[in-house]
């Protein structure tokens, strides 16, 4: 089977704004905590991911290879393992 796999960086980002806004405007994909002492300013991030035919596979990763981070070689490794026929995901 062929499959479409593609590897998604982690990002970061530093906003400012009213807390409420912030989480109104990001909440829902991005994880928001408070950055430089509070007064309204905030470090968006997001894990990185990794996507098998458009689904995520971010835990099955890591989980079956043992690591707790998700790094764009740990990625690539998944992907020859799973061309090579060594992991199979049905």
């Amino acid at each position: 089977m062929n499959y479409c796999v593609r590897y998604i960086e982690s990002e970061s980002m530093p906003v400012q704004g009213k807390a409420q806004d912030i989480y109104r405007r990001y909440g829902r994909e991005w994880n928001i905590r408070e950055h430089g002492n509070g007064n309204g300013n905030w470090l968006l991030t997001k894990r990185s991911d990794i996507l098998v035919n458009g689904k995520s596979y971010r835990e099955f990763v890591l989980e079956h290879y043992g690591k707790c981070k998700l790094t764009r070689k740990l990625a690539e490794k998944f992907e020859n393992d799973l061309n090579n026929g060594k992991i199979n995901l049905i």
